[in-house]
């Protein structure tokens, strides 16, 4: 194990759950600055898996499911490290159950079939059971029922939280795996990535709130 990991990882602080953090104990900056120490390999795998699945993508971010599956497949033939792989899959699984949630009642499950096909180990499996509650995923998937509940409300925010909370989970036992090794390093950074993101999604309601209680006092008075 690489002495310079080792160290990164001890340099890193505590990532409170998303959900409970009142501010981010890093900034992108200091955390650029910490990952100068990886090797050119890793570092190549990393900045390709952050613009396919970081939360907050750049604004390449895909406009449909299938770009993102491209993408993905595409990108999937540069990473080749073990641990990050699985991350990507795991989130192309994610993503391909999500295309199927959205468009089981708009399309037939050979035209899903075709848009999603090579993209997960699933899109065969969905195909097959387009008429089965939930797939037949929801033991595998737990958090599939709830999803397709908030699809079907609207509810994009409870969405959101659901699947950051899945990433999150997955990333810990990925860093828990390797905990001074690589595979910590790139969990540490996703984890930062959704942190960042639900930060910024709690400042805009709260923004979005203070301007209905100035509007509230302007018609009182």
């Amino acid at each position: 194990m690489a002495t310079s990991y080792i160290t990164l990882v001890a340099s890193l602080p505590y990532l409170p759950p998303f959900k409970k953090a009142e501010r981010s104990p890093i900034t992108r900056l200091r955390l650029e600055q910490r990952l100068h120490v990886l090797d050119s390999h890793d570092a190549r795998q990393l900045a390709l898996a952050e613009a396919l699945v970081s939360w907050r993508m750049s604004l390449a971010k895909p406009k449909t499911d299938k770009e993102m599956i491209l993408r993905c497949r595409a990108a999937l033939q540069e990473i080749t490290q073990p641990a990050l792989r699985e991350f990507i899959e795991f989130r192309m699984d994610q993503q391909t159950i999500l295309a199927g949630l959205r468009q089981n009642n708009t399309i037939f499950e050979s035209a899903f079939l075709e848009q999603v096909s090579g993209a997960s180990r699933w899109a065969g499996f969905i195909a097959a059971h387009w008429d089965t509650q939930d797939f037949g995923l929801a033991a595998v998937y737990p958090w599939i029922p709830e999803a397709r509940r908030y699809l079907e409300a609207n509810d994009a925010a409870g969405l959101d939280s659901l699947l950051m909370d899945s990433i999150w989970q997955k990333l810990s036992r990925i860093a828990e795996s390797n905990s001074f090794g690589f595979e910590a390093i790139f969990a540490f950074v996703f984890k930062w990535d959704i942190l960042q993101a639900w930060l910024a999604r709690d400042a805009r309601q709260a923004k979005s709130r203070f301007q209905e209680l100035i509007n509230e006092v302007k018609n009182d008075s």
